[in-house]
């Protein structure tokens, strides 16, 4: 059985959760012997058309610049993030047999993608995420305009969606809102997953003394791309205002910029905050670096602002890691936490709710029910381990009849419920 990835991006400089969610799938499921899976991904100039990792193969091509694109000066990193067109990835389809695609973008590669498989008669399903449709009702739980927004993005993708084999969606508010507007029975909620390193301390690596930070000062992580949809600026400010209250923490921020008036831009804001001796920047760090994983046992809390959507990996992360949890409510990320009960939840444009969830998760008079919150964010993140998530991956794939012999079409379940 062959099986292909299609992403935007595939950039190991400049990781990212869906890439990290894909990397996962398809090495596991290589590892398992059960499935031969390949990566196709949009191309920057200093990335290798093919490499091979872990067994897996990374396909990269050009995208496709109209003469607009030049004349606007746009760069093939600016064309990926917006998921341009991959002509390569059509001969690249056409010529290789492949018995699923899984298309874990959205726009015009999604659509190529999606129409290429078409052509040659191969199922496809999709992966959904609250992030893709930038909505701000998405993340803010209330906003009445979120069902209008997903029946518009079913309207405006509906050819490339309606011949989906399946349509995942990371979210319960995401998929009730596309439900609502399709009653399409193909869309299923699916939960990516964490893996059981994340459960245990490194010995190899002390984040502390890597990074000279003193053993008693209490550690407010977060990671992910600087960028104003990850909001790390309004951390900035929660920062200043623990400072101003006697609070004695370092924000670390692990994470790369787009471009370096970004990063330049998100530093100038450190000075201007005079949080120089506040906050860690560390550039993000590579897929498998030993120092991530030791960051998340490092950290007393771990923060997640995202206006539009949480990273689950980062969450389940945190909690294998026993680490408390605040973000807000984007997402698949925010969608996994239960307010109180195994993490906090926090308007991402208040940040004196965040101050206030800080100063409560970092007090001793609230150490009974920070355990509390611990544990079942533990037991929340050993339900959704990879082996587990890979499994249950499989088993939608033959129920929905893509990897049936027989090709019987069956209705599937929501697993993660």
């Amino acid at each position: 059985m062959k099986v292909l990835f299609v992403l935007a991006e595939f950039n190991r400089r400049k990781w990212n959760s869906v890439s990290d969610q894909a990397w996962n799938i398809a090495r596991r499921l290589t590892a398992d012997k059960q499935i031969q899976c390949v990566i196709a991904a949009g191309r920057n100039a200093h990335e290798a058309a093919l490499e091979e990792v872990c067994s897996v193969p990374i396909r990269r091509f050009s995208p496709k610049i109209s003469w607009l694109d030049k004349l606007s000066g746009k760069a093939p990193a600016d064309l990926l993030k917006n998921n341009a067109e991959l002509p390569g990835l059509e001969i690249y389809l056409h010529k290789n047999n492949f018995d699923l695609v899984h298309i874990m973008c959205h726009g015009k590669l999604a659509a190529q993608a999606a129409a290429a498989a078409r052509k040659k008669n191969v199922p496809y399903m999709q992966t959904l995420r609250s992030g893709d449709m930038e909505c701000p009702g998405f993340f803010a739980r209330r906003g009445s305009n979120a069902a209008e927004s997903a029946v518009k993005y079913l309207k405006e993708h509906r050819l490339w969606l309606e011949n989906a084999s399946m349509i995942f969606c990371t979210d319960h508010r995401l998929r009730r809102w596309l439900a609502a507007g399709s009653g399409d029975r193909r869309l299923t909620y699916w939960q990516y997953g964490v893996g059981k390193e994340f459960f245990a301390a490194n010995s190899k690596v002390d984040f502390r003394q890597e990074f000279q930070l003193p053993a008693a000062t209490p550690l407010l992580l977060t990671v992910g791309e600087i960028s104003e949809s990850k909001n790390q600026k309004m951390l900035l400010e929660v920062a200043s205002l623990l400072k101003v209250r006697g609070m004695n923490c370092k924000l670390v921020v692990i994470g790369w910029a787009e471009n370096n008036k970004v990063m330049q831009d998100f530093q100038y804001a450190i000075a201007r905050n005079k949080l120089e001796q506040s906050v860690v920047l560390i550039p993000g760090l590579p897929p498998g670096d030993e120092r991530f994983r030791a960051a998340f046992h490092a950290a007393s809390l771990v923060l997640l602002p995202a206006r539009y959507d949480v990273s689950a990996s980062a969450v389940l992360e945190a909690w294998a890691a026993g680490v408390p949890v605040i973000a807000s409510p984007a997402g698949s990320g925010g969608d996994l936490i239960v307010d109180k009960e195994n993490g906090r939840i926090a308007d991402p444009q208040d940040f004196r709710q965040w101050v206030k969830c800080c100063e409560e998760l970092l007090s001793e008079r609230q150490r009974s029910t920070n355990e509390k919150m611990r544990s079942a964010g533990r037991s929340k993140a050993l339900e959704l381990l990879w082996e587990k998530r890979i499994d249950e991956l499989v088993e939608i794939y033959q129920i929905s009849g893509i990897l049936n012999k027989r090709g019987n079409l069956k209705t599937a379940k929501n697993y993660g419920e």
